[in-house]
């Protein structure tokens, strides 16, 4: 036993070090938790907008569209996805931003709504990113109702300003939604 003592063993620093190192562990997944939405970023009119990916399908370049006379001006035309023919909109006009051609990085992101699938025609796709809720703003009272109406918020990041949309209810949009019945 005395020889024990001698290297140098000191129980109550073994456990004061378990201690910390037990504690230091429960900060880093306190600070993991930290709420996030994951979302789709994107660039329209040159700044950066973003929705949730649950509500995104898939990203394309984009295909050749066929033009559709006498619908919504958002419409710019229509293009075959694996025999679904789906909508081609662009809703820079409906958000009051300038309506610039789409160059080769341009893409339309295909986003699931309640009733029917559509693309949205994007300038660039930035990617899927997890935006931090604890910088999260509300819309802007000062904006005009078409924009305020559309956007859930903006969230300021260290590489600049995002803009959520709220893609439920631009999908609902008169502008956009045709109801027959």
């Amino acid at each position: 036993m005395e020889e024990g003592k001698k290297v140098g063993y000191n129980i109550d620093d073994i456990l004061r070090e378990m201690r910390d190192e037990y504690w230091q562990g429960l900060e880093t997944v306190e600070e993991a938790l930290e709420e996030q939405l994951e979302c789709v970023t994107f660039t329209l009119g040159g700044e950066t907008y973003a929705f949730e990916t649950v509500h995104a399908a898939e990203v394309l370049r984009i295909p050749r569209l066929v033009k559709v006379p006498k619908v919504q001006e958002l419409i710019v035309g229509v293009f075959n996805l694996r025999g679904e023919i789906v909508a081609a909109m662009d809703i820079r006009s409906l958000l009051g931003l300038p309506q610039l051609p789409f160059g080769p990085s341009g893409r339309i992101i295909v986003v699931k709504g309640e009733k029917f699938h559509t693309g949205l025609l994007v300038e660039s796709v930035k990617g899927v990113t997890a935006l931090p809720l604890d910088t999260f703003e509300v819309a802007v009272k000062s904006l005009s109702g078409a924009q305020r109406d559309y956007l859930r918020g903006q969230l300021q990041l260290p590489d600049g300003l995002v803009i959520l949309l709220d893609i439920k209810r631009l999908l609902a949009a008169p502008e956009i939604v045709v109801d027959n019945g």
